[in-house]
């Protein structure tokens, strides 16, 4: 068995996705890697990737209002993961702060740590 990485955004949970726990067995068609890979829940049609979830972390970013515009960009190097049991169906916007202070954080999806299998693709 392989351990990947795989990011969830919260988006695509909220759009289509369903809520999983530690221990669960999915299926989940999946972009990127070998470092990190993500779901990829619109787009083109693929394999799905079975495993299982040893671990799901909530990812949470900083946003800051870009100079002279009413657009926020991420934080470089603010980024916290906390460890949790499960997969939310929808996520926290903002955690903290708020658009009208021009700073806030909010959650971005989960880091999931997936077992499965060495011949996966």
């Amino acid at each position: 068995m392989a351990l990947w990485n795989v990011m969830y955004e919260d988006w695509q949970m909220e759009c289509c996705g369903t809520p999983f726990s530690v221990g669960d067995e999915v299926a989940w068609q999946l972009g990127g890697g070998p470092q990190l890979y993500s779901v990829e829940r619109h787009g083109e049609e693929g394999p799905d990737t079975v495993g299982r979830v040893r671990s799901v972390q909530m990812v949470t970013w900083g946003f800051a209002r870009a100079a002279g515009t009413d657009t926020f960009e991420p934080v470089k190097g603010e980024e916290w993961l906390r460890p949790v049991e499960s997969c939310p169906k929808w996520f926290v916007d903002p955690v903290e702060g708020s658009r009208e202070q021009g700073y806030f954080r909010r959650e971005v999806g989960v880091l999931v740590s997936l077992d499965v299998p060495d011949d996966a693709e």
